[in-house]
C-alpha cells in the first residue's frame, strides 16, 4: 500500500487572507469542499518498497535530527489533478536553504532504498478541492488572484510517515529548534543505543586488573 512522508504546517483558519479566500470563492458561486484541518506539505509519496524493506523501512532519519526548518509563504494558485479537481494551494516562491535541504535528504533517503516514488515534488499545501466541471482551472485561478495573500513565516516542527488510504500513522517526530538541539539529541540517541546493546560495560585502563 502506497505511503508518504509529510511536514505539518500551522496554518491558521481565521487568518485573514484564508477568510477573504473563503468569501471569495462564496462570492462567485464557486463550490470548494475545503480542508479543515491537517494541513501539511508531502515530501515524498512512495508507491512501492524495495524487496527486503517493509512499510517500516529507516525513512524517518532522514528528518528526525535536525533543526525545525522556517519557510515564507506568499502565494495561492491552483492546479488540476488527474481525477478531474482543481486544487487550491498555498505555496512558497522562496522556500527557504533547509527546508530544501530536508526535502532533498528524504528523497534521496527513499531513493536510495529503491523505493516506486512520485518523482516530481510540488511545494504545495492543499487548502480546498473543486469539481474541474463546474469552472475552468484559469477562471479559478482569476478569482484567486483578486485575494491578496500577505507574505508570511511559519515554523515546521512536525513531521509524520503515513499509509495514504487509511491514513494510518507509522512515525512521527517533532522536530527541534536549533541544531545544537538536534546534535545533542542525535548524540544521546547513540549512547542510549550503546547502553541497551551491551548494557553498563566498565572499561579498565590498568592491566592488572583484567589478571
Amino acid at each position: 500500500m502506497s505511503s508518504y512522508i509529510e511536514v505539518g504546517v500551522p496554518l491558521k483558519q481565521d487568518a485573514e487572507w484564508f477568510r477573504d479566500l473563503r468569501v471569495k470563492m462564496s462570492e462567485r458561486g464557486i463550490d470548494v469542499k475545503w480542508q479543515n484541518s491537517h494541513y501539511h506539505i508531502t515530501l515524498a509519496f512512495i508507491y512501492k518498497f524495495a524487496d527486503g524493506y517493509s512499510r517500516h523501512a529507516p525513512l524517518f532519519q532522514s528528518v528526525v535530527y535536525r533543526a525545525a526548518p522556517s519557510l515564507t509563504f506568499d502565494k495561492v494558485e491552483a492546479f488540476t489533478t488527474k481525477s478531474g479537481h482543481h486544487v487550491i494551494y498555498l505555496t512558497s516562491t522562496s522556500p527557504s536553504e533547509k527546508f530544501t535541504e530536508m526535502v532533498e535528504c528524504v528523497r534521496e533517503t527513499v531513493d536510495r532504498l529503491g523505493c516506486e516514488y512520485a518523482p516530481e515534488f510540488k511545494l504545495h499545501v492543499t487548502l480546498g478541492r473543486v469539481d474541474a466541471k463546474q469552472i475552468s482551472l484559469n477562471d479559478l485561478k482569476q478569482a484567486i488572484r483578486e485575494v491578496c495573500v500577505p507574505s508570511f513565516t511559519l515554523r515546521l516542527f512536525n513531521a509524520r510517515y503515513l499509509e495514504y488510504q487509511t491514513h494510518k500513522v507509522y512515525d512521527s517526530c517533532t522536530m527541534f529548534p536549533d541544531k545544537k538541539s538536534a546534535e545533542e539529541a542525535y548524540e544521546e540517541r547513540k549512547r542510549q543505543a550503546f547502553r541497551n546493546a551491551f548494557g553498563n560495560i566498565q572499561l579498565y585502563t590498568d592491566p592488572e586488573k583484567f589478571q
